[in-house]
């Protein structure tokens, strides 16, 4: 079971939360950003048809949410040369024999009439369990953006969605990245993702004027490369010390068997691995 945690989010005056419609576009403007953003479209028949035919999983998500509430996952899928579309929301799974069908589910259980269908990435794995980080990027005095730390969450055994509050669990960037590369190449990635975290900040704050604080998400494909799930405007700061000593309590986490009951925790984090961008 992991240990509980102090609450780790301090309350500030923040900026208006931000559409993540807003956020991709202004992303794909930039060319040194926009081939780590996956294909996203305003949610309507036509682009649902869209993207499952482009894609074999995409991902359905509110313009405007937090904390996973409202995602949906439709994979299509074959069996006995048959095409069914699965629509995973919360715990639940539903096969669907046309798309259609599989449309009008997605539609009577949206948490918001406002949607986003966006490109499944076949990210990486922890313990059989999905994985993604998000890298918490502050203004610094000499106005430029810097990695506070890497929160890194793997989803509930039974759900899509990583957040600490949706069942997810808390485990340090070195222990997600161990089981696919070596530390020094663990070394590339996270500058990598620092640059880009950084330039992702730059691209979006004339947008957001005063804002001090973005939390990224990036999923990580197969091959290693970075995927920009999306931006927070908002996101909960981090009690960085809470979270060290939680990945210390929770080293052994990786051993348990995917389905073990895990009690739910406030948003956690990475050790400060991270290094200022170039």
């Amino acid at each position: 079971m992991i240990p509980s945690v102090p609450a780790v989010s301090i309350k500030t005056k923040r900026p208006a939360k931000g559409i993540k419609w807003d956020h991709y576009r202004e992303l794909k403007k930039n060319s040194q950003i926009h081939m780590y953003l996956p294909a996203t479209m305003k949610l309507n028949k036509k682009s649902f048809f869209t993207m499952l035919t482009r894609y074999q999983t995409v991902y359905l998500k509110p313009n405007q949410g937090a904390f996973g509430v409202g995602v949906m996952q439709v994979r299509k899928m074959e069996h006995e040369k048959k095409t069914y579309f699965r629509v995973h929301v919360g715990t639940r799974q539903k096969r669907f024999q046309s798309i259609d069908k599989a449309f009008d589910f997605v539609l009577a259980n949206r948490a918001s009439a406002d949607y986003l269908v966006q490109q499944g990435i076949d990210v990486l794995q922890w313990n059989k369990r999905p994985f993604d980080l998000r890298l918490m990027i502050s203004k610094q005095k000499d106005n430029t953006w810097r990695n506070e730390g890497f929160v890194g969450r793997a989803a509930h055994p039974k759900k899509i969605v990583t957040n600490i509050r949706s069942g997810g669990t808390a485990v340090s960037i070195e222990n997600l990245l161990a089981p696919y590369t070596n530390r020094i190449t663990q070394k590339k990635i996270i500058r990598k993702l620092n640059i880009l975290g950084s330039r992702i900040c730059e691209q979006l704050e004339k947008n957001y004027p005063g804002i001090q604080l973005f939390g990224i998400d990036i999923g990580m494909d197969q091959n290693l490369k970075p995927w920009v799930i999306e931006v927070n405007t908002r996101p909960e700061k981090i009690c960085w010390k809470c979270m060290r000593k939680l990945y210390k309590k929770n080293a052994l986490g990786k051993t348990l068997p995917a389905g073990s009951r895990q009690r739910r925790e406030r948003p956690s984090a990475s050790n400060r691995s991270a290094q200022r961008p170039s």
